[in-house]
């Protein structure tokens, strides 16, 4: 299993399974969630309010990943990943056990590719540096059957930033116009 980091909007990332941030109403208010709002509509949306209708106290706690399936996406599944709190908090311990959760679930869902957001780091608290330190110590597992995780960042300068905390892993940066 080999890791990249890129340059682009996740939702065009061509993937099996693809894991994004959510927050623990699995509100599809922002980043990624609303793009996918945007690009498939309320469905995915509705069925995720359900699920937190259904728990008691109304919320997804820290750590918990949230499926999503439906034959009309071009992935076998959106995994919505919880990797923070109820104050957009996280740390690398919890970005190591949520990838890792999200990771073998995809393996579920027979994923040779998957693509990553940088978890709790866009409307969440947690730095890029402490992101890869979660992701450090999965570079070396495997989740048969993927072969590849593909963590997407929108900005280059993202990129850079994260790829200089993960040593080794190949970067693919947009095209210059």
């Amino acid at each position: 299993m080999y890791w990249t980091i890129k340059a682009g909007n996740i939702v065009d990332e061509p993937a099996d399974v693809l894991v994004c941030s959510a927050n623990p109403h699995l509100t599809l208010s922002g980043g990624v969630g609303a793009d996918l709002l945007a690009r498939y509509g309320m469905a995915m949306q509705e069925a995720l309010e359900k699920v937190v209708r259904a728990r008691t106290p109304h919320f997804i706690p820290q750590g918990e990943i949230i499926p999503y399936t439906d034959t009309t996406l071009p992935y076998r599944a959106i995994l919505h990943a919880v990797a923070i709190d109820g104050w957009y908090d996280s740390n690398s311990r919890i970005i190591e056990q949520t990838v890792t959760a999200a990771l073998e679930m995809a393996a579920g869902y027979a994923a040779r590719r998957v693509a990553l957001t940088a978890l709790a780091t866009g409307f969440g608290h947690l730095a890029l540096a402490e992101f890869a330190d979660g992701i450090r110590p999965l570079l070396s597992r495997a989740f048969h059957p993927i072969d590849e995780v593909c963590i997407c960042l929108l900005e280059d300068y993202r990129v850079r930033v994260l790829s200089e905390h993960l040593k080794g892993v190949k970067v693919v940066l947009a095209p210059t116009g």
